[in-house]
């Protein structure tokens, strides 16, 4: 799992890299902020797919309200 995961951050942080390339001639000084946006969707995209897309928290550590 630590392989796939360490995998799926390399490959988005190439991804970037890419798009940082394309879209430099396109979006002249913004361009490192939409790859870094890109790069970021994806890797949200691999953790959720990563992590099996549910969370669980133990009913105990909900703390009650008052």
């Amino acid at each position: 799992m630590r392989k796939a995961a360490a995998g799926a951050v390399v490959g988005m942080f190439v991804v970037g890299a890419g798009m940082m390339t394309l879209l430099g001639a396109v979006l002249g000084t913004y361009a490192e902020a939409a790859s870094l946006a890109l790069v970021g969707a994806g890797l949200f995209a691999g953790s959720s797919a990563l992590s099996g897309g549910k969370e669980t928290v133990p009913a105990a550590g909900i703390a009650k309200e008052a």
